[in-house]
């Protein structure tokens, strides 16, 4: 889009020109005319809603993007935008899972400072057990109505194939496009949380054309008609549990008393865990590095961080030799898991 490309081009290049003489600059060369071109709008009855009614939820899924060093990653954006202000919240999510759903919105009600009266959402299965259409009001998962119910907001689902009832969502999710002019030119996910939080902010401080305001300043008087938040406790629930460990120089940290290994370059460094759908996700310095299922037993190696760890042990030893020595300690600490599991089972 030719918005993308100009704020592109101004935030890191420097370009110096209004967004008129950018527009003429390119209606005037053919090749750039023809690309841009727009597409014809569907005729749509316009609507709006009042102050705290209406908030609209949508994902813009699998992303895939390329770091510098090659290395890729796919992602999606978690989009919530207050119907009346058009104050946009945008965050990146590793998923869609139930569990990402409901940390994404509780931390977006936390970041808006309170709850709108309804949310409208497509058909997703993680929302949806069965998808609203023209002929019927659908079926609302039991477990999103619940995460509803506590935090006090009516559920609105859309009617599938009508994308103009989200349309303050959808129009507006093209500006998240604008995080994939970076592809190729950011060092790690960090720098790509801090754009994306760039790109929101910018939404949010330019006018809306559909209001004439910028959604900043009309958010500052729509969040006094938002609901309250509920109590912590229900706010904690919903949101994915994170802990901070420290790996010790076996290379493992620990969870609920079981022992997880990570590579072994971050022995002795501080991590953030993630606790998500059952699975671990270990963070260091806002990267992921690993990932384990939760487990019952006492030691639980990735086998390439344990031949690491036997190499960086025995380190003058021939590669075979460790090769050979680390398959039989694995299977050692394996009966010794299984052995331990018997005796616990038994004082239980």
């Amino acid at each position: 889009y030719k918005s993308h490309l100009y704020r592109y081009l101004v935030r890191e290049k420097g370009l110096d020109c209004s967004r008129s003489n950018f527009n003429y600059y390119i209606l005037k060369h053919e090749k750039f005319a023809e690309y841009f071109k727009p597409n014809k709008k569907k005729d749509a009855v316009k609507s709006e809603t009042s102050f705290g009614k209406q908030a609209q939820f949508d994902w813009k899924e699998k992303l895939k993007f390329s770091f510098k060093s090659g290395e890729e990653f796919i992602f999606n954006v978690g989009s919530l935008i207050l119907s009346a202000s058009r104050f946009k919240y945008w965050a990146i999510c590793p998923s869609t899972s139930q569990a990402y759903l409901f940390d994404f919105l509780t931390n977006a009600f936390e970041a808006l400072g309170g709850v709108p009266k309804e949310i409208v959402i497509d058909n997703a299965s993680t929302m949806m057990d069965k998808a609203r259409t023209e002929r019927s009001d659908g079926k609302v998962n039991p477990k999103f109505q619940q995460f509803a119910d506590d935090f006090g907001f009516n559920i609105v689902p859309c009617i599938r194939a009508r994308p103009n009832t989200k349309a303050k969502v959808e129009n507006p999710m093209r500006v998240i496009d604008e995080i994939m002019t970076y592809n190729g030119l950011l060092n790690n996910e960090e720098e790509l949380f801090e754009k994306m939080q760039e790109i929101t902010n910018e939404a949010n401080s330019r006018v809306c054309q559909a209001i004439g305001i910028p959604p900043i300043l009309v958010f500052k008087k729509e969040k006094e008609h938002l609901l309250p938040l509920p109590n912590d406790k229900i706010c904690s629930y919903y949101k994915n549990t994170t802990i901070h460990a420290k790996v010790n120089s076996n290379g493992l940290f620990r969870y609920k008393g079981n022992l997880y290994s990570v590579p072994v370059d971050f022995i002795n460094k501080n991590i953030v865990v993630k606790v998500i759908d059952n699975n671990l996700y270990v963070y260091y310095d806002h990267k992921l590095i690993t990932l384990h299922t939760v487990s019952n037993k006492k030691i639980n190696y990735h086998e390439n961080h344990h031949l690491a760890m036997m190499s960086l042990t025995f380190r003058n030893s021939d590669k075979e030799d460790v090769k050979n020595y680390a398959a039989k300690h694995l299977e050692e600490m394996k009966k010794f898991n299984e052995q331990l599991s018997t005796v616990t089972e038994e004082l239980t």
